[in-house]
């Protein structure tokens, strides 16, 4: 019956593992895409004002 006891306790274990494992890695995607996408658009907004007639 213990046996049985820590076998769950240990599935567990690694299942909450994996899964913390997948959002940190899901957070540190989300990061590295955002940081992309602000450097393309700070990009964007300099080729827009370089081609403005304003400017």
């Amino acid at each position: 019956m213990e046996i049985k006891t820590l076998s769950k306790v240990v599935t567990a274990c690694v299942v909450a593992g994996v899964v913390s494992g997948l959002l940190l890695a899901n957070v540190t995607f989300y990061e590295v895409l955002m940081g992309q996408l602000s450097e393309w658009a700070e990009t964007q907004s300099l080729v827009a004002s370089n081609n403005s007639p304003h400017y």
